[in-house]
């Protein structure tokens, strides 16, 4: 793996991107996330994390997807720095 951390979802800092490179949970959890269009490779970018335990926001291949903490906690990904638009 290269110099830049793997951490979850969750605790990745907003405007920042990572690939995903692991989703823990059972099967069914899986298939929700890949229903959603998140699978293992997929570069998301974590827009927002709203305050009070609120959802995280992502965008993934132009939509914006809202998942619980929970779950975001759940998906493992190598940090890839900013987006430079």
């Amino acid at each position: 793996m290269s110099d830049k951390e793997v951490v979850s979802l969750l605790h990745m800092k907003s405007g920042s991107r990572g690939q995903v490179v692991e989703i823990t949970g059972g099967i069914g959890f899986q298939s929700h996330l890949d229903s959603l269009g998140i699978r293992r490779g997929k570069i998301v970018q974590k827009l927002a994390a709203h305050p009070l335990r609120g959802p995280i926001v992502i965008e993934l291949d132009g939509t914006r997807i809202a998942i619980g903490r929970r779950m975001a906690n759940r998906i493992l990904l190598k940090e890839l720095g900013a987006n430079r638009t």
